[in-house]
């Protein structure tokens, strides 16, 4: 007992301290507005475009990649530098005097089935053309203009063309395991003594360090060699050192960045991009030589996501109207870009803490944010101010649903005092303030989901909220309309200030953090309807692929048709993959007869996703799976085999891991697998229960109550009670205990301390040896150990008490306490007495959360 609530003791108390210290600073003046924000940005507007007076398009494709590709890459400061009739450019894909010709130079040099792997795009991933620092912004805006010139973008009726993918024999090379594998911590340590010191040589642990002053991920120099390696696997080719490439064709990004980047370098960049190459070779001598595919195993042909997919672009999403939208596909760097063709492009600066994760997204924690600059900004207003309305769409996954403020995950402000727009999250709400002539320059009265309804959670959601002056304002979520009213008549938007910021997951002023996952967000000029939302909201967000996994042999169809077993598959975020629905897909190849033969009963059974020449251990949803092929059930898409999907951890990352399939029986094929029998668990000698057990709900508000003398009835505390009642323990069982009763516990501490705290009697009858420090500043309120103990000794004698069995040490207790508050008078040395208070708000609060009040 005495340990279990120690351990919980320490970890609540600084936590809670924080908590209630910040919550009592909440508010802020405004500051000013920034004339010039983050001016890193580097919008690629099309300076220096000359003017086109060449022949018109000749086909809707050569119209298109006029508007997507061509009109943006034949600027002279763009390709068009270069690549023309007069360039020294190979291959004059920019001419500005004939469109058609350029547009047949431009052919060869893009991958159709998958345009990510342009050589277009290969080449400004390598810095080309003034790409060096912004590979990942410049790869992303040249995979969009592919996919515009192609009319993969913006069309709702967009269909992908599945294609015969170049599929091979499952490889088996050499893998870096993941935790959990048998050889993982061997290559640690062979990391540990190889790549990691040139890491630490290179100074990278200044930054890629959890415990830097200012840490950047990924942590691959951190002090912690399991979390090191862990960030530093998908920085690493294996390849480099299996091929032993040479430096100028080595793709480990270690030795990318010091080689093409000159990233920390120190001046001899070459000579320690071939050190880091060595390392790396050597580290590859000691990692252990992969197992062969057993002879009995019933395999597909295998396939790597970036390299053999298909981009499932389009999706039918509509973006008609949109004037600025972000999906995040850069995947790393400083700058998200602006994919919209509405110019100037607002980019956003990634500052502070920010994280990109897999799959198309950003994680924004405490002290991150992602801000345009104030010139490009102002295009929002320039352009909604025209119609008079607007939407905002944006797929979220809120870290928690304790934040408020409102805490901001989009906005378009000077501060906390005024707004043209922002989206924001209260608790379980989404709130929705703009500036019209109903209501104030703070865009109040907000509108916002009601409490009851609790819309926001804190899992992935598609959030849209539009205005016009006929209907107001609006929200819906995950295509669902709220149905919460507008408390003001729609107005107009005369007012809107085209000064302001354009930033996610802050305010301007800094003091509105927001915490969590954007994976796309898509401002438009128009008010969009519920079928566009709903259409949006199927379409999905993130880059998805189809595998299609050829089972020709297997399935043995004799009609010169292919066979595959397709699946629907994205990057499901930093750590694994999504694969979703498979079925039976049909090609047509050289020798196909006029139309496929009939067939019934292939049977299919036993279906396991492989990577990289193993069967991973868990996530094989289709192991169970007995079905059978038949033509008759064949249609438009094919026949579907299941209606489920199953997450696969990630290795290597998209384009190194290697996937294929196996089956316990396909067709004439098959591999009997027997499972391991598993004992049964025998009942226990005792069915005894836990001494120890949880206060429920109920006994927790009633406790705190008789401790601090609030009673449960003061209207702040039973707000509190009502909102986190159903985090509470339902249950006194001990087992059942989750960290989110934790946080709700929290909460109710931090209530009832401020309110004993901000009620002067109370105070004084609980605090007898402090009164007359409540009015003296920080610096002189916690000056003694005497005057701490004025704080410290009440709190333990109410909250634990003395003289039973079973208690948290008093010593030790009461140290942590004294720790906690001069760590935060250190922190707010010389404020006034309004941080004194808090401080004894937040000490309070630290034993009153603890488990001396939780456990029983």
């Amino acid at each position: 007992m005495k340990a279990l609530t120690n351990i919980i003791n320490k970890n609540t108390m600084l936590l809670l301290g924080v908590m209630v210290v910040l919550s009592g600073c909440g508010g802020g003046a405004s500051t000013e507005r920034s004339e010039t924000g983050n001016e890193g940005n580097t919008n690629q507007e099309q300076a220096g475009l000359p003017a086109y007076t060449g022949p018109d398009p000749q086909t809707e494709e050569q119209r298109l990649f006029k508007i997507y590709f061509y009109d943006v890459y034949r600027a002279t400061d763009s390709c068009g530098a270069c690549h023309t009739n007069s360039g020294n450019g190979t291959g004059a894909f920019a001419d500005s005097d004939n469109l058609i010709s350029a547009y047949n130079v431009a052919v060869n040099y893009i991958n159709r089935a998958n345009p990510s792997s342009s050589e277009f795009v290969t080449k400004v991933a390598t810095g080309h053309g003034g790409c060096t620092g912004l590979e990942a912004l410049c790869t992303a805006d040249m995979t969009r203009a592919i996919n515009g010139w192609l009319g993969n973008i913006g069309s709702e009726t967009t269909e992908i063309q599945l294609t015969a993918p170049n599929d091979h024999d499952i490889t088996v090379t050499k893998q870096l395991p993941v935790t959990g594998s048998s050889d993982y911590s061997s290559v640690v340590t062979a990391f540990s003594n190889t790549v990691y010191p040139e890491l630490i040589a290179y100074s990278c642990d200044g930054c890629h360090n959890s415990d830097a002053a200012t840490p950047q991920q990924p942590y691959f120099a951190s002090s912690d060699l399991n979390e090191a390696y862990d960030a530093a696997r998908s920085k690493i080719d294996i390849e480099d050192g299996v091929q032993d490439r040479a430096l100028a064709d080595a793709l480990s990004r270690f030795v990318v960045r010091l080689r093409s980047e000159a990233h920390n370098c120190g001046g001899d960049c070459t000579t320690n991009a071939t050190d880091m190459l060595a390392a790396i070779k050597a580290f590859e001598d000691l990692v252990p030589a992969p197992n062969a595919i057993p002879d009995n195993w019933v395999t597909s042909k295998a396939l790597i996501l970036e390299r053999d997919g298909i981009l499932a672009s389009g999706g039918g999403r509509i973006d008609t109207g949109s004037i600025a939208k972000w999906d995040f596909s850069e995947g790393s760097g400083t700058i998200a870009g602006d994919s919209s063709d509405v110019q100037p492009r607002m980019n956003l600066n990634l500052v502070g803490n920010v994280a990109w994760v897999g799959g198309n997204g950003i994680q924004i924690l405490e002290g991150g944010k992602a801000q345009a600059t104030t010139a490009s900004s102002k295009k929002l207003a320039d352009n909604i101010k025209l119609t008079g309305a607007y939407s905002i769409e944006a797929w979220v996954a809120p870290a928690n649903v304790t934040q408020e403020g409102p805490a901001r995950i989009i906005s378009y402000s000077s501060g906390t005092e005024e707004r043209n727009f922002t989206l924001g999250q209260t608790l379980y709400n989404y709130d929705f303030l703009h500036r019209s002539t109903t209501t104030t320059e703070n865009g109040e009265a907000a509108l916002s989901t009601a409490d009851d309804d609790e819309r926001l959670q804190a899992t992935l959601q598609h959030v849209v909220i539009t205005f016009d002056p006929t209907n107001g304002r609006q929200i819906y979520v995950n295509g669902n309309h709220t149905g919460d009213d507008d408390p003001v008549s729609g107005g107009a938007l005369t007012g809107w200030d085209d000064g302001f910021v354009f930033i996610l997951g802050n305010e301007a002023s800094n003091n509105r953090q927001w915490e969590g996952i954007i994976r796309f967000v898509a401002i438009y000029d128009r008010p969009l309807t519920q079928e566009e939302i709903d259409t949006n909201f199927e379409a999905g967000v993130g880059e998805k692929y189809y595998l299609l996994f050829n089972v020709t042999e297997q399935v043995d169809i004799d009609d010169g048709y292919n066979s595959y077993i397709v699946f629907e598959t994205s990057i499901f975020d930093s750590y694994s993959y999504l694969f979703n629905q498979p079925f039976l897909y049909r090609i047509g190849g050289p020798d196909a007869e006029e139309s496929q033969a009939s067939y019934t009963n292939i049977p299919v059974e036993g279906m396991r996703i492989g990577v990289n020449g193993k069967e991973p251990g868990v996530g094989q949803a289709y192991s169970k799976l007995d079905t059978a092929l038949d033509s008759s059930l064949y249609g438009d898409t094919g026949q579907i085999l299941s209606p489920i999907g199953t997450i696969i951890a990630s290795e290597n990352g998209s384009n190194s891991d290697e996937f294929f399939l196996t089956f316990e029986q396909i067709g004439a094929f098959s591999d009997v697998r027997v499972e391991a029998t598993v004992s049964p668990v025998l009942p226990t000698a005792s069915d005894q229960e836990p001494d120890i057990g949880l206060r429920n709900f109920a006994e927790i508000s009633a406790s705190m109550s008789v401790i601090t003398g609030v009673p449960v009835t003061n209207a702040n505390v039973a707000a509190t009670f009502n909102t986190v009642k159903q985090q509470l323990p339902t249950s006194s069982a001990v087992e059942t205990f989750v960290s989110a009763q934790q946080m709700a516990v929290a909460q109710m501490a931090i209530e009832y301390c401020s309110e004993l705290v901000d009620n002067t009697g109370l105070r004084n009858g609980f605090f007898p040896g402090f009164v007359s420090n409540f009015d003296l500043g920080v610096s002189t309120a916690f000056d003694t150990s005497t005057e701490r103990d004025g704080v410290i000794d009440p709190i333990f004698d109410n909250v634990v008490g003395a003289n039973m069995g079973s208690q948290p040490d008093e010593a030790a207790m009461k140290a942590e306490l004294d720790d906690l508050i001069q760590i935060l008078a250190a922190r707010h040395s010389g404020d006034p007495a309004s941080q004194t208070q808090n401080i004894v708000k937040a000490t309070c609060a630290a034993a009153l959360g603890s488990a001396a009040i939780l456990v029983q």
